[in-house]
């Protein structure tokens, strides 16, 4: 993403309605535009929050890991993603 003024970045996760939130591993790492790691974060129930202050720049958030509860075989990983700035 490209922020074009000093700001504040939120992001936060969430698995879906309907999913149980035990063994959602997920975790959120954001990268400068030299791809170096400015934030992270993580949690084993699906809920992370990263909030950091960025200045001007280009960045990248890397998320990986899994979630399981779903009815379907393809319903791992799951989650939404809430970015605010």
């Amino acid at each position: 993403m490209n922020i074009e003024q000093a700001t504040t970045l939120k992001v936060d996760s969430d698995h879906f309605p309907g999913f149980t939130s035990t063994g959602n591993r997920i975790s959120a790492v954001l990268l400068n535009e030299v791809g170096q790691q400015e934030a992270e974060a993580s949690s084993t129930r699906g809920h992370f929050e990263l909030v950091s202050q960025l200045q001007p720049g280009k960045y990248q958030i890397d998320v990986t890991g899994s979630s399981r509860g779903g009815a379907k075989k393809n319903d791992n990983n799951s989650y939404e993603l809430h970015v605010t700035y």
